[in-house]
């Protein structure tokens, strides 16, 4: 299983961050993340399991926490509260999709 101390040195280069000045910060985002995918339905997938899987999951973690990093609040007067992006949302609904089940259909 990554945990978010494991994941912080390449989020930090995901989002372009020099020094550690950010790293509490970075690290409540990282564990937001994970929370929020889990709260998603996303179960948690680990490095031990398919690795096309786990590359999937870690890139919704990244997402999560660079839209949070780059959107730190989320209603500005005269705009709207920023949604998730796009590409989160069709990586949590297919990280969902394979976390289900699979049964073949009777012909």
């Amino acid at each position: 299983m990554a945990t978010a101390e494991e994941l912080l040195p390449e989020v930090k280069e995901w989002l372009r961050v020099d020094g550690d000045d950010e790293d509490k910060t970075i690290l409540t985002l990282l564990y937001s993340a994970k929370s929020i995918l889990k709260g998603s339905g996303v179960p948690e997938v680990t490095d031990t399991d398919d690795k096309e899987l786990f590359e999937q999951y870690k890139l919704a973690i990244f997402l999560c926490a660079t839209h949070f990093h780059e959107n730190r609040i989320p209603v500005v007067t005269g705009m709207t509260a920023a949604n998730l992006p796009f590409s989160l949302q069709n990586i949590i609904l297919q990280l969902k999709a394979g976390a289900l089940p699979y049964e073949p259909r009777e012909t």
